[in-house]
């Protein structure tokens, strides 16, 4: 089998010896992440372009949210798993066993949505649809929420 650089077996970051190298011990791939897009010139560009263009950028990332969470609210039902109820103006991604603000501080909202459709997906019972009338009323009674009264033992 042909040698797939003189230094390195394979890519030094990605590990992979499928590609053609491209230099510094680099797939084409990874190579092209990490050298070509690092350069001045190509450093300007990109800010350049992001200045001029930000209202697409942020239309477009927000049809992407969009379509996300329209595709996470289809594979949890479609409606609050308590009253029924269906506007998804209204409807929330709920976590069964709570802890579900500290997920929220440390992700985005891309990420977030695409963590719940891996875990259906992977038939996780993990997260719920809750109107936001019903998912209050579950953290103040499960005491997830400052003020909840607490009961005496």
């Amino acid at each position: 089998m042909k040698q797939w650089s003189r230094k390195y077996k394979e890519c030094r970051f990605c590990g992979c010896n499928g590609r053609p190298h491209k230099g510094k011990g680099l797939c084409v791939k990874c190579w092209e992440r990490l050298v070509r897009n690092k350069t001045p010139k190509r450093k300007k560009w990109q800010k350049d372009y992001r200045v001029k263009s930000i209202k697409k950028i942020r239309e477009n990332n927000d049809k992407y949210n969009h379509n996300l969470r329209q595709q996470v609210i289809d594979c949890l039902g479609g409606k609050c798993k308590r009253c029924g109820f269906k506007d998804i103006r209204a409807l929330q991604i709920d976590h069964i066993n709570g802890g579900g603000y500290q997920e929220m501080k440390s992700l985005s909202a891309k990420q977030r949505y695409k963590l719940v459709l891996k875990c259906v997906e992977n038939k996780e019972v993990k997260y719920q649809l809750l109107c936001a009338n019903c998912n209050w009323i579950k953290r103040f009674e499960d005491k997830e929420v400052k003020g909840s009264p607490r009961k005496y033992d």
